[in-house]
């Protein structure tokens, strides 16, 4: 790589981190949500994952791709908060499910809502412009997951 193109992919990369960073979902999440679940996404992630049905800590731990331990202190401080209860499974009634309470499924509601909106700075894009940065971030996704 000539110097000139390591100095070009060095501010394009400054540019991405700077532009990821403004626009991170934490600090939003801690603004709406409060530093008891907006300090660490661990927790976010859980209650995400409990968005569609209950799981085992196994299952969460499998999803979060963390030990088991550290999954029974996220559930341990949301249970805390009473975002989650723990119930037996009908099915197996060795095994214990993770639920969300009604109150889980409000901060559930508020963290999709800050998640699933996209930065102002993506709105001043035009539909040609915001096409050519998905086709240029699905390419650099596809050559890291061939580098792998």
């Amino acid at each position: 790589m000539s110097s000139s193109s390591a100095d070009t992919t060095a501010q394009v990369w400054s540019l991405m981190q700077s532009f990821v960073e403004a626009n991170s979902a934490r600090t939003k999440l801690r603004e709406q949500l409060g530093t008891a679940l907006g300090s660490g996404r661990g927790k976010i992630k859980a209650l995400l994952l409990l968005e569609k049905e209950p799981l085992t800590l196994a299952e969460i731990a499998d999803a979060l791709q963390v030990d088991r331990p550290y999954t029974t202190v996220i559930v341990n401080r949301l249970e805390s908060l009473d975002l989650v209860e723990r119930t037996i499974d009908s099915r197996d009634r060795r095994r214990k499910l993770v639920a969300l309470t009604s109150s889980g499924r409000e901060v559930v509601t508020t963290a999709r809502g800050v998640l699933d909106t996209p930065p102002a700075g993506l709105t001043r894009l035009n539909r040609t412009e915001l096409r050519q940065l998905a086709s240029l971030l699905s390419k650099l996704s596809s050559s890291d997951d061939a580098s792998r």
